[in-house]
């Protein structure tokens, strides 16, 4: 496995960089942990983060995870070879002080089904950090934001008295299947054979343990996937609606508006721009 690491800000408040892992193996890794308290925010590709008495957690661009200094890890790659995540270190003292203006603890493997602002939020940061145009203020007041957000937001890992061994790797299956083929028109039915179980108990049991339906899912991950192509590439906006599965334009362009708050266009506008403040703060208000 090869790790390469691209540090984009460090200052007294945070460190933000990115992580690009190549060639992986599909075995867990050796133990891991850090001595500083990590948001993870995992921005294309599916890994799988291994904590203790066996609490496992799909690390998958839908998500993101805490990891507060000196716990123990491992990853492993089961479907894809390779991913890429945003890493966001806090001192100890903002870590706590964010920590305490939500009365929660962290723990190993909390972690937060991300909102599609939230995921606009953290692409956008990313790409201005990269074309070293996003000023400093505005890295540290987004990097609490989202700290904030997932910290308000996190579960635990599920309801382990309530479900069967079986379960977990069901949902897990059928996280990954919606993940590798976001532009698939599934069906219940054929989602259901393929994971060996009744689309009642799927459909039941993936809202009970994921949080949203089947359905919203999917939406969710053709959007997040959209924002990344937005943001990582130069295709126009046609050709980004029918590779994700929209049955046109105004379809993408109407759902994208809705439940990420501006325009397809608009947020490929804002991404380089030094003065398109109001739109970074809108999706920013969208976290709080």
């Amino acid at each position: 496995m090869s790790l390469t690491k691209s540090e984009y800000y460090k200052s007294e408040l945070l460190n933000v960089r990115t992580v690009a892992c190549r060639l992986a193996q599909k075995g867990k890794s050796d133990i891991e942990s850090t001595d500083t308290n990590r948001l993870i925010l995992p921005l294309r590709g599916v890994c799988v983060m291994h904590f203790s008495r066996g609490t496992e957690v799909i690390g998958e661009p839908n998500l993101s995870l805490i990891l507060p200094a000196g716990r123990p890890y491992r990853v492993s790659h089961p479907v894809t070879a390779e991913d890429d995540c945003l890493v966001m270190e806090y001192s100890a003292g903002s870590f706590h002080d964010v920590l305490e203006s939500v009365l929660l603890s962290a723990s190993p493997g909390t972690h937060s089904f991300l909102s599609l602002p939230a995921i606009a939020v953290r692409n956008l940061i990313c790409y201005r950090l990269a074309q070293n145009v996003a000023s400093t203020l505005e890295v540290e007041e987004t990097g609490l934001a989202l700290l904030s957000y997932v910290l308000q937001h996190s579960r635990g890992d599920g309801k382990p008295g309530r479900r069967s061994s079986k379960l977990p790797r069901q949902i897990d299956v059928a996280k990954v299947v919606l993940l590798m083929h976001p532009e698939k028109n599934w069906s219940l039915t054929a989602l259901a054979r393929l994971l060996d179980c009744s689309p009642f108990y799927l459909t039941r049991t993936f809202r009970e343990y994921v949080g949203v339906p089947l359905h919203r899912y999917q939406l969710h991950t053709r959007l997040a996937k959209s924002i990344d192509l937005l943001l990582d590439s130069n295709q126009d906006l046609i050709t980004i609606a029918l590779s994700l599965g929209f049955s046109s334009h105004s379809h993408f362009t109407s759902s994208f508006r809705q439940l990420v708050g501006v325009t397809p266009h608009k947020l490929r506008e804002v991404a380089s721009s030094c003065i398109a403040v109001e739109t970074r703060r809108l999706l920013l208000a969208a976290l709080s």
